[in-house]
């Protein structure tokens, strides 16, 4: 735990600078990987790396080497991790896979976005491929943040990332040459802007049985214009910065958003909560997001005074629920093995109203774990 009287005790923090999206989850050797968008010298965004922590229970986390550092191509913007098992790059060997990061090279000057990759066989040390751009972009367009998973549907694996207003899939077969194989774009009545941080599951069902084929979560992070406002859900206050989500299935190509969803679903209704991803390598799926202080007007927060700026959420478990309405994301915060946090309620308060100091971090989770909400208190 830290000293620091403004440093979060149990939220993970960067050791100093700048910290948002978390990127590259996955268990990995035996720890938590939780990589994240860092600029180490600056306490706002700028020049970003890939920092990087570790932990055995998603509580403690240990801070490493600065994973990922800019290079010719540009800065490092947000990716995933995925662990070749099967050697298909040569990068590792059958008894010491390789770790493999996607990421997206943004150039400063052009704005012209490409995807790359690294490996590593330590999970520390990192090697730019040589070949890098894995997929090239043009400039002014913005292309980025891929999301690498194994597709269990047609086999090979499968990249997810965002142009512009669509989300494209892509297949390979040796995670290093790709292939587009299709696209989704968003429904009328969802929010549209910038997208960013696509990631997309396949999700377990409360309640399912064995013969019931889960369906997939698609979440996207949106940078929405005003003029969106009025679309989003009344639990949620108007703001620009949000993740929603999409229930469909995945053939191998593409996805497809289930008919019956014609509304809004928020991943959480606080205004504080962007760029959530989920672990790769894990049997459950565990999100983590990045809590931007939106709500504040502007992200300048106290902790600037401790010398760093940028919180993860908590660890949550999510899966879905069939409610009368049709699928929805359920959560529970998620710390394996932890004794900090017992089982069931931890305090409740009386029914009154309760003053909390400026910049506390609250995390809630509502009507039945239906309702997550994240925000800083003002």
């Amino acid at each position: 735990m830290s000293n620091q009287k403004l440093r979060p005790q149990i939220h993970f923090t960067p050791q100093k600078g700048w910290m948002n999206d978390p990127n590259g989850l996955v268990f990995y050797q035996g720890k938590y990987h939780l990589f994240y968008q860092h600029d180490p010298d600056s306490l706002v965004w700028d020049t970003m790396h890939w920092g990087h922590a570790v932990s055995s229970d998603l509580m403690y986390w240990e801070h490493l080497p600065i994973a990922l550092y800019p290079d010719e191509l540009g800065v490092i913007y947000s990716g995933s991790c995925i662990i070749d098992t099967e050697n298909v790059t040569g990068f590792g060997s059958s008894g010491n896979p390789a770790l493999v990061a996607y990421y997206t090279s943004h150039d400063m000057e052009t704005s012209r976005e490409c995807q790359c990759m690294a490996w590593s066989t330590d999970g520390i040390s990192f090697h730019k491929y040589e070949g890098n751009p894995i997929l090239p972009g043009k400039a002014h367009t913005p292309s980025r943040d891929p999301q690498v998973f194994r597709n269990a549907v047609s086999g090979g694996y499968s990249m997810v990332l965002t142009r512009e207003s669509c989300v494209e899939f892509y297949h390979s077969e040796n995670l290093i040459r790709w292939e587009k194989t299709g696209e989704f774009r968003l429904p009328e009545y969802a929010l549209s802007g910038m997208i960013e941080c696509p990631c997309i599951f396949k999700a377990d069902v409360q309640g399912g049985h064995p013969d019931f084929d889960p369906p997939y979560v698609l979440m996207l992070s949106m940078d929405i214009p005003e003029s969106e406002f009025s679309k989003i859900p009344s639990e949620c206050p108007a703001h620009a910065r949000l993740m929603q989500y999409f229930v469909g299935s995945f053939d191998g190509n593409t996805f497809h958003v289930f008919p019956d969803q014609d509304e809004v679903l928020l991943v959480d209704y606080g205004p504080d909560f962007y760029a959530g991803s989920v672990f790769s390598d894990v049997k459950d799926t565990i999100l983590m997001a990045w809590l931007g202080d939106f709500s504040s007007g502007s992200r300048n927060t106290p902790m600037e005074t401790e010398g760093f700026r940028g919180i993860q959420c908590f660890p949550r478990k999510l899966t879905l629920v069939h409610t009368g309405d049709g699928y929805r994301l359920h959560h529970e915060f998620y710390f394996p093995g932890s004794k900090v946090f017992p089982e069931g309620v931890i305090f409740r308060t009386e029914d009154k109203d309760v003053i909390l100091k400026d910049n506390c971090v609250i995390e809630s989770i509502r009507r039945g774990g239906l309702i997550a909400k994240t925000s800083f208190t003002q």
